[in-house]
């Protein structure tokens, strides 16, 4: 009997240590009037922010970065490679991964070489207050996703 409550203690250690390497989930973001509006105090930290906006079934997926200079940028949370496997990219240290192929981008850079993984650019503008990404620009990378 003890040899099995050890085992299942076991188990759930492995479960629970696999399921910590998970991605997290991307925050939900709505719209309104067709704009998204992300206020600039929350990423303008340099730090990598994961998000998704939800059009009906399909989940669009975007991050939102602040390279060494300062500027923030906005990406599709895919690659022209490896979108068809839906696994996006994660942060690794000083790093964004591809979760398919592994290949890195130094965050601090300021431009990312264009490589068949780089992250697709998203469209985006920024105000004194807000970030601010039109819905339209959002769906033309639906078929990623």
């Amino acid at each position: 009997m003890q040899g099995y409550r050890f085992l299942t203690l076991i188990l759930v250690l492995i479960l629970s240590v696999a399921c910590s390497n998970l991605p997290k989930e991307h925050k939900v973001v709505t719209a309104k009037e067709g704009v998204i509006s992300i206020p600039v105090s929350v990423v303008n930290d340099g730090k990598v922010h994961f998000y998704t906006y939800k059009k009906s079934w399909k989940r669009i997926n975007f991050f939102i970065r602040t390279d060494r200079g300062g500027k923030l940028s906005t990406y599709f949370d895919a690659c022209y490679t490896c979108y068809k496997k839906k696994k996006g990219y994660r942060i690794e240290g000083t790093d964004l991964v591809c979760n398919e192929c592994g290949l890195k981008f130094r965050l601090a850079d300021e431009v990312w070489e264009n490589k068949a993984c780089s992250p697709i650019m998203l469209k985006s503008q920024t105000d004194k207050e807000y970030l601010i990404i039109k819905t339209e620009d959002l769906e033309k990378g639906g078929k990623l996703f």
